[in-house]
């Protein structure tokens, strides 16, 4: 009798983690990329190659090149920088909040909204991705009336 309950015991204990992986989204979701960059972008706020490899994981490869390169242009000597601020929030100043908002997915493509907030300010960006050998990468983001991002490269 002892056995079998070590047994029922043994079979519950192995099964809860599976459990808890099936209700948690996966790791890949367009959703959870965005999330993870923009996380990054807001930890690391500005535009330099450290930040943009720090961005790597999330980015195509094809972005990723466009990025470091702009990051590792030379800089003009007098006047601000070509790009001031952060590249993926699309501003200069530290938004006091941010939040995922609606997504949708298609088989290979995928829209991720951005809401960003400052204090009597509040935009919206659609960062676009789409998958690459089986993950979800962020390719541009679209600020709307500001353009998008692979404008700015």
């Amino acid at each position: 009798m002892k056995f079998h309950r070590l047994w029922i015991v043994a079979l519950l204990l192995i099964s809860i983690p599976s459990l808890r992986a099936a209700a948690a989204p996966a790791a890949d979701s367009p959703a959870v990329v965005v999330k993870a960059l923009y996380r990054s972008s807001m930890d690391h706020f500005g535009f330099s190659p450290e930040s943009v490899k720090l961005a790597k994981a999330w980015v195509t490869p094809e972005l990723y090149a466009r990025l470091l390169k702009k990051a590792n242009a030379p800089q003009p000597k007098e006047g601000p920088p070509d790009i001031e601020g952060d590249l993926f929030l699309n501003c200069q100043d530290v938004p006091t909040k941010w939040e995922i908002g609606d997504s949708s997915t298609t088989a290979a493509k995928a829209k991720v909204n951005v809401i960003l907030h400052w204090d009597s300010e509040k935009r919206q960006y659609a960062v676009l991705l789409k998958q690459v050998d089986g993950a979800w990468k962020v390719y541009d983001v679209d600020f709307g009336k500001d353009g998008k991002l692979s404008d700015m490269l």
